[in-house]
């Protein structure tokens, strides 16, 4: 009996290459995505729990200063209070001991002062803006001012703390994370605060 072989294939076509790179392109876009995704969310994660941990540091800085500081800091709600915090090595020279510290603008002597570039290679991470504004709705119904029945309409508050009636001020925080070579000094835009705002607080000062 005569036999028959078939003849063996060889190879893949061209169609067959271009569609295996194709699907393979498709899967790493998809990962790369994907990565890309994670590493946003583990920033925002990130960000909103150091901001969190802030908070009671800006309640000590709150609380060691006088009454009438404070509502001088925050009486204006166009014109809010700027504080920076950011963790710093203790001994940057010292390899075998890189332990952090958080630091604020407020040790340094300058409240609205943006870490100097000398200070830089000393800092671990993001700085974080944080912005004390009087939270006006905090004030809604109230009657802040003394000798009057006139209700709260938002705005600045009275002159001075002596013309002020209620015994605590309502203070908004807002933190932001701003990275080393852009640091927002001030207030910021709305374009830049609105990407770089990760936790807001509400706090009483009182007297």
């Amino acid at each position: 009996m005569k036999k028959v072989f078939s003849k063996a294939r060889g190879g893949f076509t061209l169609v067959e290459v271009m569609l295996a790179v194709g699907v393979i392109a498709i899967s790493i876009s998809a990962m790369i995505g994907l990565l890309a995704s994670i590493t946003a969310s583990l920033n925002v994660t990130k960000h909103r729990n150091k901001a969190i941990a802030l908070v009671p540091n800006v309640e000590t800085t709150l609380e060691a200063e006088s009454f009438s500081k404070v509502y001088r800091w925050i009486q204006n709600p166009a014109v809010p209070y700027i504080i920076y915090y950011w963790d710093e090595y203790q001994n940057p020279d010292n390899p075998d001991n890189m332990s952090l510290i958080t630091m604020s603008s407020e040790l340094t002597g300058n409240p609205r002062e943006v870490p100097s570039q000398a200070r830089m290679s000393r800092i671990y991470g993001d700085v974080y803006r944080v912005v004390l504004s009087l939270y006006k709705s905090g004030l809604n119904g109230t009657h802040p001012y003394i000798g009057s029945n006139m209700e709260y309409s938002g705005g600045a508050l009275p002159g001075t703390y002596d013309e002020y009636a209620l015994s605590y001020i309502p203070i908004k925080i807002d933190i932001y994370a701003e990275p080393r070579s852009d640091i927002t000094s001030g207030v910021g835009t709305k374009e830049k605060n609105e990407q770089r705002l990760v936790y807001t607080d509400i706090i009483m000062k009182l007297r």
